[in-house]
């Protein structure tokens, strides 16, 4: 297994909170091979991703299949969401993960509730948030 500061990190979150799903931007990689490395860190979990798009970075989301029943799934640029029924609440809910543009962010921003691929009701996680181990990860006004 690759012993890179980011997996490491992940697989730390894994092992000491008690989490049903986990929403993840910036993937930069390949969904299937993205797919393949999250499988290895947390067996047993389901997980789904978008490939990167020029700079932007990628997504992945995943889930326990022991708690969560998956009803749909969809994604697009910047965005990945899901349907899902969750035993522990008894409930039906829409997860989605928006990641906004690293250029004209203000414009994303203020009204990203407005998105076409959004309901009342979604929980839904946007963010962008700059965070990198290293100082060459680091481009534009995030340096």
């Amino acid at each position: 297994m690759d012993r890179s500061p980011k997996k490491l990190a992940l697989r730390r979150i894994f092992e000491s909170e008690p989490v049903d799903i986990i929403l993840l931007q910036e993937t930069l990689g390949e969904a299937n091979h993205v797919n393949h490395i999250l499988e290895k860190l947390k067996l047993g979990w389901t997980f789904l991703s978008l490939n990167v798009v020029r700079r932007f970075g990628g997504l992945a989301l995943g889930f326990s299949p022991h708690s969560i029943n998956l009803k749909s799934a969809w994604g697009g640029k910047g965005f990945i969401g899901i349907g899902i029924f969750s035993a522990d609440l008894g409930m039906d809910l829409r997860v989605i993960n928006v990641y906004g543009p690293c250029h004209v962010q203000e414009a994303f921003w203020n009204q990203p509730l407005n998105l076409s691929i959004t309901s009342p009701g979604d929980i839904i996680i946007c963010g962008d948030l700059n965070f990198s181990i290293k100082f060459n990860e680091c481009w534009d006004s995030s340096a």
